[in-house]
């Protein structure tokens, strides 16, 4: 279904984001706070979550590739094209792993009793808890080139078939201080990555658990021409 006023109100909240007229931290709560049924709402959010700091809040700080996608994005929310994600659910060698490596550190903590001595237990799962990232990581196909120039879309030519349907949409030229712009200095980002990887190797355990279920990969966009 096509839930006109919420993908207005999503628009809204992305093109003052692109215009520096609101930060982060606002640019969050407003398309957040959008509750549609409509499923290309639910996915532009979903996607737009991935390109902007919701820890520090900070001014719009994109990429040329990133701006020409939430162009793309706009288009979208324009028309009465309607998009979607196809996802599945997968198993593998290394959800085995994380189970049976969770199910050790159960078994241990059985055996030494609950304690502040398991924190030290803790740290070779929590170990194995980031390896298992890792390879998942090391095993995600990079997307082409082609594809990232045409994602959402599956071609030029759908871009083209509905910039034609959408006469209205004028694509905001890109702003080079845009992607000069810094949302932390090196040392806190270098800071953040230390303190999450030590909070992950104490909590591997309890990572680990999680890591055990089915994978959710998202194999395509799906996007259905008005």
């Amino acid at each position: 279904m096509i839930d006109r006023s919420k993908r207005n109100e999503a628009i809204s909240a992305l093109e003052a984001y692109l215009g520096d007229e609101i930060t982060a931290f606002e640019f969050d709560d407003r398309i957040h706070d959008i509750e549609s049924d409509d499923l290309t709402v639910i996915e532009v959010v979903h996607a737009l979550w991935f390109h902007y700091d919701d820890c520090t809040d900070h001014k719009m700080h994109l990429s040329k590739q990133e701006w020409d996608y939430f162009q793309r994005l706009l288009l979208i929310l324009r028309s009465d094209a309607e998009l979607e994600f196809s996802r599945q659910s997968r198993w593998s060698w290394d959800h085995a792993l994380a189970w049976l490596a969770a199910l050790g550190f159960g078994l241990i903590a059985i055996g030494l009793g609950w304690g502040w001595h398991l924190l030290i237990w803790s740290v070779p799962f929590g170990i194995i808890s980031i390896c298992i990232s890792l390879y998942r990581k090391s095993r995600e196909p990079e997307p082409t080139s082609f594809e990232i120039a045409c994602m959402p879309f599956q071609s030029v030519s759908q871009i083209r078939a509905l910039r034609d349907r959408v006469p209205e949409f004028k694509k905001r030229p890109y702003r080079n201080e845009i992607g000069k712009r810094r949302v932390r200095h090196p040392a806190q980002d270098s800071f953040h990555w230390a303190f999450c990887h030590a909070y992950w190797i104490l909590l591997g355990p309890a990572a680990l658990f999680f890591q055990g279920f089915p994978s959710q990969h998202d194999d395509q966009w799906n996007l259905q021409m008005p």
